[in-house]
């Protein structure tokens, strides 16, 4: 059985950019997670990271580009 890896598609240090991407990939039948590497203490190291399935990345990235 292989196991589908998960990709980076897209970063930033805004929680709302993050789900605006996530919605758009969603709308458009596509499987991803966002994972919220932002430091809690301090709240300006690292980002929200939106992740897809490497089959995916392609699509999730022309749709990102056209939104």
């Amino acid at each position: 059985m292989k196991k589908d890896k998960w990709v980076q598609v897209y970063k930033t240090k805004t929680t709302y950019s993050a789900e605006i991407v996530k919605q758009v990939l969603k709308s458009n039948d596509i499987k991803c997670i966002s994972v919220n590497k932002i430091d809690s203490s301090y709240n300006n190291f690292g980002y929200h990271e939106i992740l897809v399935l490497e089959r995916s990345y392609l699509k999730a990235q022309n749709l990102i580009q056209e939104n």
